[in-house]
């Protein structure tokens, strides 16, 4: 027989090995009630998973009841085809309406990133109670990048001056948050020169 000091090591050592995978797991872990709003620096572990966001190649320009048009865009159209290049200091978003029209829209990469993860709840009492059995709810997602506003051709006249640009992607998903979460972008030129909303999906999530 062992002498009692490894028996007892080996048993403390089968305790620890038995926890490990509900310790991994819950490092995802989420909670009813969970709310992470908190601008951060962008730093690479962020900045790799925006690199592996991959665009749609179609795209949207929000109009609602402006049937008239967009301020800073003649004879707005709602349709775009989207073509997203990338350089190491920016992402450049290259739009062409459905007359041919052509306009570019460039994100500078920020020093910072803005995060929004919350619990939407809006569940009923019984749903909350079941969630307690996983890793928790499927928390609602926004990370949001904004610079100075940059652009031309379809966009020249709304960016420029002290006009501003923000890149949001949306998304569901537990905890530990990768680019898979995020199955929707926005990106938004506001300011005193007009506002924009252009939008469309992410194919990253499908994949």
């Amino acid at each position: 027989m062992p002498p009692s000091w490894i028996y007892r090591a080996a048993l403390l050592l089968a305790f620890m090995l038995a926890g490990l995978p509900s310790a991994f797991a819950c490092a995802c872990c989420t909670n009813v009630g969970w709310r992470y709003v908190e601008v951060e620096a962008f730093a690479p572990p962020r900045a790799a998973q925006v690199e592996l966001m991959k665009f749609a190649s179609a795209a949207k320009l929000m109009l609602g009841e402006a049937s008239e048009g967009i301020k800073g865009i003649d004879d707005s159209e709602e349709n775009y085809k989207l073509a997203v290049t990338r350089a190491k200091d920016r992402i450049t978003f290259a739009f062409t309406d459905e007359k041919s029209r052509k306009g570019t829209l460039a994100l500078a990469m920020p020093k910072t990133i803005s995060i929004f993860e919350v619990d939407p709840r809006g569940r009923n009492a019984a749903e909350d109670k079941a969630v307690d059995g996983s890793l928790g709810p499927s928390l609602y997602k926004e990370w949001k990048l904004t610079a100075n506003a940059a652009g031309d051709g379809l966009f020249k006249a709304i960016v420029g001056g002290q006009q501003k640009m923000t890149l949001i992607f949306h998304g569901h998903g537990i905890g530990c948050t990768d680019a898979s979460h995020f199955t929707d972008w926005t990106l938004l030129v506001h300011g005193k020169g007009g506002n924009i909303t252009m939008f469309g999906r992410l194919t990253s999530a499908d994949q």
